[in-house]
């Protein structure tokens, strides 16, 4: 026998567990975000809808009475309305897909011509 000693196994070593702890770990979050993957898909091709929609159900939006539409503009999902009105001008932006209203900017009613 030899005084030399033998090199250490290089699975014992902490180096070698820790590398093999961290291929197990992402290989299980590489798993993971798969299945997340595939649950996405299958929802968006069904046809659910995967965020939520505020307000309650069957609220929609109405002018007010005497209100004429100016201009109307779109954009992906939202009817945006420059609408006026007895009580002023106001800027509209609709749901497309509830016609519920999303926002709106009104501006002060008309001041009646002064008097001289």
């Amino acid at each position: 026998m030899s005084d030399i000693p033998q090199p250490a196994d290089p699975q014992n070593t902490l180096a070698y567990r820790g590398a093999k702890y961290a291929v197990v770990i992402l290989s299980a979050l590489i798993i993971l975000a798969l299945i997340g993957l595939v649950v996405g898909a299958v929802m968006k091709l069904s046809g659910r809808s995967t965020h939520l929609v505020g307000g309650p159900a069957g609220t929609s939006f109405a002018l007010p009475p005497g209100a004429k539409i100016l201009t109307s503009d779109t954009q992906p999902g939202r009817l945006i309305l420059h609408v006026r009105s007895p009580l002023g001008d106001e800027i509209d932006i609709i749901s497309t897909d509830d016609g519920r209203l999303i926002s709106q900017v009104k501006t002060a009613p008309p001041a009646p011509p002064a008097r001289q």
